[in-house]
């Protein structure tokens, strides 16, 4: 009886403990989320205000318009987005960085290295989180109109695929006959853990 009585409160304090680090787990989760969202707004006030200020760059090579868009600088001195994605159907409007970096996934959406850029005509592939920004493409459909602004063109594509691929199936990110934009996220935007596929959303810019 007495080992019993002993083991009692052992067993409170553990499940106390375990409470508590769900708790404070959750908080850190949020937290993040919530900041992701601040720097999100920030990024897109930042670069709407920078692209309403850049000169008309119609005739410039693209290493000047890389070179000038360099030194453009948040006030936080965090560099500008590489562009910024809108599809205004299911209400998403993200700004794209040049690198899928965890930071850049829970602010954005980031450029996956080996494709194309923004003011380029190649397949310009984009990934962001599931459970973050790009839950909005399960509202997605063929048709809709997406959008991707640099800080030198603007430019609208329309969705023409949907598709569910493995996660060691590369061919979404290869180069299509036209410009597109491909995003890439995990698959079910539902799943608890590792998705085990992707989600891919093909566009192709209209004409």
């Amino acid at each position: 009886m007495r080992r019993a009585t002993t083991a009692k409160p052992y067993g409170r304090m553990l499940e106390t403990a375990c409470w508590s680090a769900g708790v404070l787990l959750t908080a850190m989760y949020f937290g993040t989320r919530a900041y992701g969202e601040v720097e999100r707004r920030q990024a897109v006030s930042s670069f709407t205000q920078a692209r309403s200020v850049a000169p008309d760059q119609t005739h410039w090579s693209a290493s000047r318009i890389r070179a000038y868009a360099v030194p453009a600088l948040t006030a936080e001195s965090a560099p500008l987005p590489a562009a910024l994605l809108r599809i205004r159907r299911v209400g998403l409007e993200v700004p794209v960085y040049a690198d899928t970096s965890e930071r850049n996934l829970n602010r954005g959406g980031g450029l996956i290295a080996g494709t194309g850029v923004p003011d380029g005509d190649g397949n310009v592939a984009i990934a962001a989180h599931r459970d973050g920004y790009f839950r909005a493409l399960e509202h997605v459909v063929v048709g809709d109109v997406l959008e991707l602004d640099s800080l030198s063109r603007q430019r609208r594509y329309r969705v023409t695929e949907l598709a569910i691929v493995a996660p060691t199936d590369m061919s979404p990110l290869d180069d299509v006959d036209a410009p597109a934009v491909t995003l890439v996220t995990c698959y079910p935007f539902y799943f608890a853990g590792a998705a085990p596929q992707r989600y891919i959303v093909r566009a192709l810019e209209i004409y």
